[in-house]
């Protein structure tokens, strides 16, 4: 389960240098999928991603950070598929409306989240 945390970290530093240097188009992704994504289907990929990370936390050096950090993603997936329709477009439109300023934080988070998650393994 070690190569699926060296995934997730590449993921993370990936995501994260897009939204830091493409912020434009990340918004443009955003606002598009909170207008015609498939919530559900989202949410089982967010789930699913979710699981995986919290079994594959206990072969990392900080089992506690990526074991919390999968409950959350698949709190969140599961949201995305049990949840209201009006809840989960309101949560996306949140995010969709989140300033250049905010989207460059949430990428430096994810970098650092990333390279955190690459040292650990």
């Amino acid at each position: 389960m070690v190569w699926y945390l060296y995934i997730v970290a590449l993921l993370f530093i990936g995501a994260g240098v897009y939204l830091i240097l493409n912020t434009e188009q990340a918004r443009n992704f955003s606002r598009e999928f909170a207008e015609t994504g498939n919530y559900r289907l989202w949410g089982i990929l967010g789930a699913a991603f979710g699981v995986l990370l919290a079994i594959s936390a206990f072969w990392s050096g900080v089992v506690w950070f990526l074991f919390i950090l999968g409950l959350g993603f698949s709190g969140l997936g599961a949201f995305l598929f049990f949840g209201q329709e009006e809840r989960v477009d309101a949560l996306l439109r949140v995010w969709a409306a989140v300033s250049d300023r905010g989207l460059r934080l949430w990428g430096l988070i994810l970098v650092v989240v990333g390279t955190a998650i690459m040292s650990w393994t």
